[in-house]
């Protein structure tokens, strides 16, 4: 007879990687009224795992490698 019990509940490594963005109104367009948004990348990264680590807002070359995030985090 299968077992009906509930596994028990575990956090898993996933990795939630952020890319810091400005934004800015962008110039008006006289003819149509129009204004659109304006987004540039700050060269700052955020990575975050469910495991609780965290780097902050860094600069993208101050970011662990792929592969070590990978090694330490699973592939997700």
């Amino acid at each position: 007879m299968p077992s009906t019990a509930a596994g028990p509940w575990a956090t898993e490594h996933r990795l939630t990687i952020r890319t810091q963005t400005e934004t800015r109104p962008g110039p008006l367009d006289e003819a149509t009224g129009d204004r659109w948004a304006e987004h540039r990348h700050t060269g700052l990264t955020l990575v975050a795992c469910n495991c609780g680590y965290a780097t902050g807002w860094v600069p993208v070359t101050d970011l662990p490698s792929l592969a070590d995030l990978t090694r330490q985090h699973g592939g997700t």
